[in-house]
């Protein structure tokens, strides 16, 4: 079977409702996007014999696998077995532009079999998706009669929403549902004598159910074609600064209307994912097969590891986490490289993503003239994770060393003589120019300036931090330092000319002219002295006080020419493209000299620098080749190892959100 991703979506919401396979074979495990195995199992029985094909069931055949393939919303399959043939489409509907269908928590499979007399396909999920494994204990479940069709929920007897905020883990709490013509709360025994006798009394017998041992939900459907429904009802979706939030679609809805709603609109979805798809299709044609691929990858997964939510002033929220990276939430450095998808499809969303931001830097414990760097640690927006002092003498001891299985502090609420934060831990330079260049972006995209408007105070400090340490930042942290920190920082300087640019075309659109200027001025300033910097070299140096020895992937001169700033010469960025894909390895270019690794992200804006289709498309071979090489079977990952393929512990992020930046 020939591999187009490096791991398969098949149920994807969030970052609590995210199942994928690992291999081309949909026969082998079923997995939540962290790799911790789930009990997710399908199975075709023809004319009364059961054959696996979703999971591995000892004892039951396998249904010989035919086919694979991918869209934007889907992950396909087909399978045959002496004339007869399944099809199934694990469909995740998260189209950004509709945020009531992308934050409806129901996923759904559809099937169609052909061939045979006599058929029966059955899925059944273990209790195990309910929980971690450390986290195991009693399940209790149910089945609902609703608008024509049956669900079946289960979910941990002691409740206890929002209690976890590991990195990689899943929750402890909330109910999934499985929908289909017939559903059934059984035992592992049950399900098992199912599957071999046909006995449906083995699926309703209540003192089975009653007893001891593992529980499933499972589904029976006799039609030849039809859907099975996923949903999970998170019960708690966010804490927001002491508030507790539920999810968009929930909010209005309960689940059982959610599964209703999916169920009696599945033709008007499709069509909505199909329109949307084809537009999609469109517009990466002149790229190939390569770079769709590589969006096919990054669509589902980004929008998947984010929550919509709206806060008590109503206004909308997209949570993203940082998923094997440290778990935070509403990450500034990890909302700028994903901009680009939802800047293109839903600005709305980019100003969920920043809205947590301005709301922690109003709170007292933000001492800071910088932009903070993120609003916790998902799913709480508790204050800022990132730089806190695990040992903070001046509340006492270890106060906030919060570890795996625990809930995290609520840093947010502390007074500002707390002081909970270690100043070498932040990242000012880069997360002031992130905001700032965001907000411009979102002007560009939908011209509202309501967000620049409620925060110009803030702005005003964050630019002025800019300008008087963003030409030759100090030794401080930012979004390149893998190898660690660095001084005097050349791709750090050019992304804060570039928000100083931001600021100065913000400044205009607020009719602030004579600050317009002032800052337009000053940003071309800072460019004149980066480029001139590079004048006779092959391309820009790593940082100001190292030589044409050392480089840098640029990446952030990719929204200078986004947004049309003109800031640095299009020259300069032909030369640095050339440079880059002269210096490529195996599958990469390497983020910077210091070591063999890279970011997919910043190699997609990389390519975005040069106006050469075909260079382009070089760089969105590299891209596409470690995808398609890498050994690790996860969810696509963005930090890699260029010689070897290696994926570096991140997984599952929503930054493949900025491979979208060609279609600018």
């Amino acid at each position: 079977m020939k591999r187009i991703l490096s791991a398969y979506p098949l149920f994807v919401k969030d970052p609590y409702f995210s199942f994928w396979a690992q291999s081309e074979s949909l026969a082998e495990d079923v997995v939540l996007w962290t790799g911790a195995k789930k009990g997710v199992y399908g199975v075709l029985k023809i004319d009364g014999k059961p054959y696996a094909f979703m999971g591995k069931k000892e004892g039951v055949e396998a249904l010989p696998q035919t086919k694979l393939s991918v869209s934007a919303f889907s992950t396909d399959y087909e399978f045959e077995k002496d004339g007869v043939r399944l099809a199934l489409r694990f469909v995740s509907p998260l189209p950004p532009d509709d945020i009531e269908l992308t934050s409806c928590p129901v996923c759904y499979v559809a099937y169609e079999v052909t061939g045979a007399k006599d058929v029966e396909i059955v899925f059944a999920l273990h209790e195990n998706v309910c929980y971690n494994a450390d986290s195991e204990g009693d399940v209790r479940g149910g089945t609902l009669q609703l608008n024509g069709f049956d669900s079946t929920f289960f979910g941990v007897k002691k409740q206890a929403p929002l209690s976890r905020c590991d990195d990689v883990a899943g929750a402890d709490w909330g109910y999934y549902y499985l929908s289909g013509e017939r559903t059934f709360f059984t035992s592992e025994e049950g399900y098992a004598a199912y599957l071999t006798s046909g006995d449906m009394d083995a699926l309703t017998n209540a003192e089975k159910n009653a007893n001891g041992g593992k529980k499933y939900v499972v589904s029976s459907n006799k039609s030849r074609k039809g859907v099975v429904l996923v949903g999970y009802d998170d019960v708690a979706a966010a804490r927001y600064y002491g508030a507790t939030l539920q999810g968009y679609y929930l909010e209005e809805h309960t689940l059982p209307q959610a599964l209703e709603y999916t169920y009696s609109h599945i033709d008007e979805i499709e069509n909505k994912l199909h329109t949307f798809e084809g537009k999609l299709s469109k517009a990466i044609e002149k790229y190939g097969e390569e770079y769709r691929d590589v969006l096919y990858a990054s669509l589902r997964q980004s929008v998947g590891a984010h929550k919509i939510v709206k806060n008590k002033k109503g206004e909308l929220l997209f949570l993203s986490k940082e998923c094997n990276s440290n778990a935070c939430t509403a990450t500034v450095d990890v909302s700028y490289p994903s901009a680009p998808l939802y800047l293109l499809y839903n600005p709305e969303l980019v100003r969920g993503m920043l809205r947590p931001i301005f709301d922690f830097a109003r709170l007292p414990v933000w001492t800071y003239d910088f932009a903070p760097h993120d609003a916790g640690v998902y799913p709480l927006c508790c204050g800022q994770r990132y730089g806190l002092k695990e040992n903070c003498g001046a509340l006492g001891g270890n106060a906030l060393d919060c570890g795996d299985g625990q809930t995290w502090f609520d840093v947010y609420a502390l007074p500002a003589s707390a002081e909970p934060f270690k100043y070498e831990s932040q990242m000012p330079v880069e997360e002031c120019a992130n905001v700032l260049i965001m907000l411009a972006a979102l002007y560009h995209a939908d011209n509202d300036l309501s967000l620049t408007q409620k925060n110009e105070d803030l702005l005003e400090k964050w630019v002025q931090y800019l300008v008087k340490y963003g030409l030759k930042p100090e030794n401080q942290l930012c979004s390149d330092d893998f190898a660690g920190h660095l001084k005097n920082n050349l791709n750090l300087a050019i992304k804060a000319a570039v928000g100083i640019a931001a600021y100065a075309e913000l400044c205009g659109a607020l009719g602030k002219t004579a600050l317009q200027n002032e800052y337009r001025k000053i940003a071309e300033e800072y460019a004149q002295t980066i480029e001139k910097f590079g004048a006779g070299k092959s391309h820009l140096p790593l940082t100001w006080d190292t030589g044409e020895e050392t480089f840098s992937l640029k990446y952030n001169l990719a929204f200078d020419k986004l947004l049309g700033y003109g800031l640095f010469s299009q020259a300069l960025l032909e030369k640095e493209t050339d440079y880059y894909l002269a210096q490529a390895k195996e599958y990469g270019v390497q983020l910077d000299t210091r070591a063999n690794y890279t970011k997919t992200d910043w190699t997609i804006w990389a390519a975005y620098l040069t106006d050469d289709i075909k260079k382009r498309k070089q760089f969105i071979r590299l891209v596409d080749k470690f995808m398609k090489n890498t050994a690790n079977r996860v969810p696509f990952g963005d930090w890699y190892d260029t010689v070897t393929a290696e994926t570096l512990l991140f997984r599952n992020r929503t930054v493949q959100g900025g491979c979208f930046i060609l279609l600018f």
